[in-house]
């Protein structure tokens, strides 16, 4: 099973879906658990929208975003306490349900775990594939938007 993960961090929204068109994906799950961007394309409400302009599929996930006060250790720094206020979401029945359906999912389509951070190493996305890795074996993708301005 196969399975990408992207960033819109400083990427243009044109990019961004060419990005997820030249990997092949067919659906972008966002793990963001507030979904809203300062951003309008990357805002839950317009991006399932301008994301099925290019064929892709679009979904939130919520239940495998950050809670805030992992958000806040994050932004302090407390990288310790992120992680383990972030595996303490994800032992969540909620966040367990999703992983399976995720797993579900990978197994007939190429989705996408989409959240803001570009790089993985920084971002609770590489947490839910180690969650998924532990259950299964899976190919995991992770893509960098490149910008097409000069």
């Amino acid at each position: 099973m196969r399975i990408c993960t992207i960033g819109y961090e400083r990427a243009a929204f044109e990019d961004f879906a060419a990005t997820l068109v030249a990997a092949g994906v067919t659906s972008v799950i966002d793990v963001r658990a507030a979904p809203h961007s300062r951003r309008r394309e990357f805002a839950f409400k317009h991006l399932g929208p301008e994301l099925a302009e290019y064929g892709i599929g679009y979904e939130s996930w919520p239940e495998l975003g950050t809670p805030a006060e992992g958000r806040a250790a994050a932004k302090r720094g407390d990288m310790a306490g992120f992680a383990r206020i972030f595996e303490e979401q994800l032992a969540s029945g909620a966040a367990r349900t999703a992983l399976d359906a995720l797993l579900e999912r990978m197994a007939v389509d190429r989705p996408c775990l989409m959240c803001y951070e570009r790089d993985p190493a920084h971002c609770h996305r590489t947490l839910i594939v180690e969650r998924l890795r532990a259950r299964a074996e899976v190919d995991v993708r992770d893509l960098f938007v490149e910008s097409s301005s000069t």
